[in-house]
Parts: C-alpha cells; sequence; structure tokens
C-alpha cells in the first residue's frame, strides 16, 4: 500500500476505535438506565425505517463514492456529478421519509411518539454526502466529523438520560448528533465545489439506473441485516430485539478495523481499473494483498471474541447473560464478512461487476430468510444469529466462486495456515487462563494481552510474510533514526 492508503486507512482506524469505545461505554449504561423494554421500541422503530431509508437512498452511498472516484481529476465533472447525485439522493428521501410517516399514521397502533420521532433521523440521512469524501480518498474530514458526532452523542446521553421515561430525549440526543456532522460535512464541502445548478431529469437519466442496479443487492443484504431486527421484533418479542444487535453490535464491533479497509480501498481500486493501461492487473495485486490483512486479523479477532465472551459479559452486563452464548455463536460472521468486504465491496463493486454481486447477496437473503422464518419463532435471538452466521457463509462462497477466473487467491498459502493455527492456539490458551482468572475487567485485559502474544509469537515464529515486512519497516526506520 503507498503512503495516502495507509494515512486514509490510520484515519478511518481512529474513527472506528472511537466506534468501539464509546459504545462499549453506552451498551452497559443504556442496559441499566433505559433497560430492554424501551430499547426495544428504539430499536424495532428503527429496523423499521431503515427500510424505508433503503429505498430513499438506493444504491447511492456505494455509486456515489465510486462515481466521484471516477471524476475526481476533472474539476467539472466532480462538480457536476456530485449535484446531480446529492439532489436525487434528496429527492428520493424525501418521498421516503413521507412514506414512513404515512406508514406510521396508518400502520403503527402502539408508541406512536417514538416512531416519529426516530423517523427524524431520515433527515441526517437524506444530507449525507460521507460517500463524496471517500470517493475523493479524504478519509480525514469524514474521520473528524464522524468522531465529533460519536463524542458528542453519548457525553449527551450520559448527561441526561437516566430512566426508560428519557428514551425520547434519548432518541432527539442521536438524531441531533447526527445533523450537527452533515452540517460539518457540508462547511467541508466548500473548499471542493461550488453550487451548481443541475438539472434533476438529467440526474436522473444519468445516475438512476446504475445506483438501482447497486440498490438490488443492497436489498438482498438488507435481508440478512436489517430484517433480522424487524423479524425477531414482529416473530418474537421486542426484548429478544436489544438481544440480538446488542450481541451482532459487540461482535461487529471490531470488525471495523477490517471493513475500514474495504471503505479506503474502493475508491482506489476504482481509479487505478478504470484510468491504469494495467488498471485490472493492479486491481487484482490490490485484492489479494488485502485478503491477507483481512484475514491476518479477523481469525485472531473471531477466536479471540469467543474465548473471552463468557468472563466479558459477566462483568460487562451482568443484567443480560444471554449476549454470551449470542457472542460465542455469532463470532464466525467476522471471517464471512472479512472475506466477502475483500471480495464484493473492493474488487466485484468497483470493476462493474453489478450483477454478479447481486446475485451473490441475493442467494445469502434468501437462505437468511428461510432459516429466519423457521427458527426466529422457536429460539429467538439464537434462530437470527444461526440464519445470519449461514447466509454470510453462503455469500463469501458464492462470490468466491463468481470471480474465481478474475483473480487468483490461492487459501493455500503458508500464511492463511499461520493465520487459523495461530488464531486455535490463542484461543485454547485464552480459554485456560480464563477459567483462573476472576471475572472482572482487568481479568480480561489479562486474557486479551495473553492471547495477543501468543498470536503474535505464532506469525513471528512461522516467519509469517506480512508480519516480517511489518517487522523489517519498523527495524529499518529505528536504524534510520
Amino acid at each position: 500500500m503507498d503512503r495516502k492508503l495507509i494515512k486514509n486507512y490510520l484515519y478511518n482506524i481512529l474513527y472506528q476505535l472511537v466506534k468501539i469505545v464509546l459504545p462499549l461505554i453506552l451498551i452497559p449504561y443504556n442496559a441499566k438506565h433505559l433497560g430492554e423494554s424501551a430499547l426495544g421500541i428504539y430499536n424495532y422503530a428503527g429496523s423499521i425505517m431503515n427500510w424505508f431509508i433503503l429505498f430513499g437512498i438506493l444504491g447511492i452511498n456505494n455509486y456515489g463514492n465510486r462515481q466521484i472516484a471516477k471524476v475526481r481529476n476533472n474539476k467539472e465533472e466532480l462538480n457536476r456529478t456530485f449535484f446531480e447525485v446529492f439532489f436525487m439522493q434528496l429527492t428520493d428521501m424525501v418521498i421516503a421519509m413521507a412514506a414512513f410517516y404515512l406508514f406510521i399514521r396508518f400502520a403503527v397502533t402502539r408508541n406512536q411518539f417514538y416512531y416519529r420521532l426516530t423517523g427524524l433521523t431520515m433527515i441526517a440521512s437524506m444530507l449525507d454526502i460521507t460517500w463524496f469524501f471517500y470517493g475523493i480518498e479524504d478519509f480525514k474530514k469524514a474521520s473528524i466529523r464522524n468522531i465529533i458526532v460519536k463524542i458528542v452523542g453519548v457525553a449527551l446521553i450520559l448527561l441526561l438520560v437516566k430512566k426508560p421515561e428519557d428514551l425520547w430525549m434519548y432518541i432527539l440526543i442521536n438524531v441531533g448528533a447526527e445533523l450537527l456532522g452533515q452540517a460539518i460535512m457540508f462547511i467541508q464541502l466548500r473548499q471542493y465545489l461550488t453550487f451548481e445548478r443541475v438539472s434533476l431529469i438529467d440526474a436522473y437519466r444519468h445516475h438512476f439506473k446504475a445506483t438501482f442496479q447497486l440498490f438490488v443487492p443492497t436489498i438482498a443484504i438488507s435481508v440478512y441485516t436489517m430484517l433480522d431486527e424487524t423479524m425477531v421484533g414482529a416473530l418474537y418479542n421486542e426484548e429478544a430485539v436489544t438481544f440480538y444487535k446488542t450481541s451482532m453490535n459487540i461482535v461487529k464491533m471490531f470488525l471495523y478495523f477490517i471493513t475500514s479497509i474495504g471503505s479506503v480501498m474502493l475508491p482506489r481500486v476504482t481509479n487505478v481499473f478504470y484510468n491504469d493501461s494495467d488498471g485490472a492487473a493492479k486491481a487484482q495485486g490490490l485484492v489479494n494483498t488485502t485478503m491477507k490483512i483481512s484475514m491476518l486479523l479477523a481469525f485472531p479477532m473471531c477466536f479471540g471474541m469467543m474465548a473471552i465472551a463468557p468472563n466479558f459479559i459477566s462483568w460487562y452486563i451482568p443484567e443480560w447473560p444471554i449476549i454470551s452464548s449470542l457472542i460465542m455463536i455469532g463470532c464466525p460472521i467476522i471471517i464471512f464478512i472479512s472475506m466477502s468486504n475483500v471480495t464484493g465491496i473492493q474488487y466485484m463493486v468497483p470493476t462493474g461487476m453489478y450483477n454478479q454481486y447481486s446475485a451473490s447477496v441475493i442467494c445469502g437473503s434468501v437462505v437468511n430468510f428461510c432459516f429466519n422464518f423457521f427458527m426466529i419463532p422457536r429460539y429467538g435471538a439464537y434462530g437470527a444469529i444461526i440464519g445470519s452466521l449461514i447466509a454470510e457463509c453462503t455469500v463469501t462462497a458464492v462470490q468466491l466462486i463468481l470471480i474465481r477466473r478474475k483473480v487468483n487467491i490461492s487459501f493455500m498459502q503458508k500464511s492463511y495456515a499461520v493465520y487459523s493455527a495461530g488464531s486455535l492456539l490463542m484461543f485454547a490458551a485464552v480459554v485456560l487462563l480464563g477459567r483462573k482468572m476472576p471475572q472482572t475487567m482487568p481479568g480480561t485485559l489479562v486474557q486479551v494481552a495473553a492471547g495477543a502474544a501468543v498470536y503474535f509469537l505464532v506469525l513471528v515464529a512461522s516467519k509469517e510474510e506480512l508480519c516480517m515486512k511489518v517487522l523489517s519497516k519498523v527495524a529499518g526506520r529505528k536504524q534510520n533514526a
């Protein structure tokens, strides 16, 4: 990776660290002060609202990122493309928001007040232009903005939300923080663009077909992400929505370190693929490298989280012991999502393989819906976790099959064996240590440190390629210093 890619990744990682640390503070606080019933109302209302956002935003997040990356070297095209895509997004989201409030009026019989407040979040989605900054590879501004939003939101919740009856305030704080973030984005936008009037008809003619192509896989993906929460609430109960969402948030918390690579690589692969004479070969090389990096991180994250879950949850959220077993079942999702992030977001989308990408996620969503339909009524959150796990595995397998003739990803290399073996050894060591350690925060931190040390020693002892490159660069810098 070149220096700019590393810099962008580090900015994104800084934001992901904030996304990890702040929820770690907020989850037990919410469990104690709001409780599963109030959070269940909010989460269930949010899961329904997200369907309307999904139809309003179409596939603009990925499409806008990709399209801006293609034209960023042409000031005039960059200006026109942004305003066409943005005004199309604005129009679609106004329609979606109106539809959501009509839904509340005629279909919601309980807690309408909270649904209406939750719906205000759609204004922030309407104005979200993060895709522009990702497309021009300016991750610094997007990351700093997101960090400010998260810190302000969490601080206000800790100060003002004290009991279940404060749910209305909790919702408004989340909405207000998001709107603050969008305002910051538009202030930063002025240094790149000048306002330009564009034809809405031209905007739809130029961009609607392509965004709709990305909307199809987005819908399919949502069947095994958003639909899980909606089905748990509809087929089981709202409290189970809280348990499911909390466990999945913890499982995916550290996954942000890996999916951040996808956010950074999408515009780069797009720009290289379409503008370099040997773009296809360079894109393949980037994908192979990021797959190794992803697996280097995903395997220890998966097995490490499984190993510490019992001790961690016993002191972190003692009110909800069910979360521990849900986490342990769901952890392999980390590996599958990491792989599909490379094959799908970092290769298929940038290179225009929309139909194949759609096919892969449609397969996953069909599998997920079937498992959810039969398992959630009987097993609740457990059924949803299992359905998500099988769906992610399906998507990954289909994507690997579809790109096999274009990208040669050989999992028979020594590095992948080292990652899996090192993670299993780490898992065994952490589990054994956990039996002797107290179920406290210091005890969990000792488990984490010991697990990291075991995994690192395995990488060094086996002279794993990526690890050796990093160590040699660090040693070289020290010598030069």
